[in-house]
């Protein structure tokens, strides 16, 4: 236990000094044709004020090295698209983003793998260590939530963390298994009395700069509503607006 854990914190600490590929995220509830018609042109996010960031916002891009990891390099040898092979995070371009969650959703592109679970691992900046949570991936891929377990301390206010997910390739991690990460900072804001439908919702969200809560809200209008095209333009401008382009937009 004692050099699994050990490993675990040498695989996160070693993510603070790789570059970071940012990704893409999802979409939301149940709007009508007629509601999500009139907010094509308002469900945008926009950047909190640059000041506000951590010191340190570089990432960890995917690290195709690794058991498992040779998947990955077997399906891009068959030009398969990047999305589809590559472990990657739904974030904005700046690799930063708010919430006002005290144990938010992130959202990562998991690629069809034979590992059957990851650790998502929480640091305060500074490399100050706030939770670990293991989590069955067996017979997942694509466009997936991860979130700290609810035995987890909750993120405090206004201080910056550092979330990653590391793709266990074998018994234990190693630090060559594949892994990514991005910056989180949890945020208080006064919400109106009523913030209307989940579009709505996201409009708000993304008015503000929250950018965890707008794409957990979009995600699940979108999932509740896959075939609506509204909604799926709606999803590929938000994307836009938060400079993501890793063509995640079909999902």
């Amino acid at each position: 236990m004692l050099n699994q854990q050990y490993l675990l914190n040498l695989t996160t600490i070693s993510l603070l000094l790789l570059p970071i590929t940012p990704v893409i995220a999802q979409p939301a509830s149940n709007p009508s044709g007629t509601e999500s018609e009139g907010l094509s042109t308002g469900v945008l996010f926009k950047p909190p004020p640059e000041e506000k960031k951590p010191e340190h916002t570089r990432g960890a891009g995917s690290r195709n090295q690794g058991q498992c990891s040779q998947e990955l390099f077997s399906a891009n040898e068959s030009n398969a698209p990047l999305t589809q092979t590559s472990l990657i995070p739904l974030v904005p371009s700046s690799n930063w983003g708010l919430t006002t969650a005290q144990r938010p959703t992130f959202w990562i592109n998991l690629p069809e793998t034979s590992a059957q679970q990851i650790v998502l691992s929480v640091r305060e900046e500074g490399r100050i260590f706030h939770s670990q949570t293991f989590i069955s991936i067996t017979g997942k891929s694509g466009l997936i939530s991860v979130q700290p377990s609810q035995d987890s301390p909750p993120l405090e206010l206004d201080k910056s963390y550092q979330w990653a997910v590391v793709l266990i390739c074998g018994d234990q991690p190693t630090p060559n298994d594949p892994a990514i990460a991005s910056w989180i900072k949890r945020v208080t804001i006064t919400e109106p009395n009523d913030l209307g439908t989940p579009l709505q919702q996201v409009a708000w969200y993304g008015e503000k700069g929250i950018w965890y809560d707008a794409v957990t809200t979009l995600i699940e209008v979108r999932q509740s509503q896959p075939n609506n095209q509204n909604i799926r333009d709606i999803w590929t401008k938000f994307l836009k607006s938060g400079e993501i382009n890793s063509g995640l937009e079909r999902y």
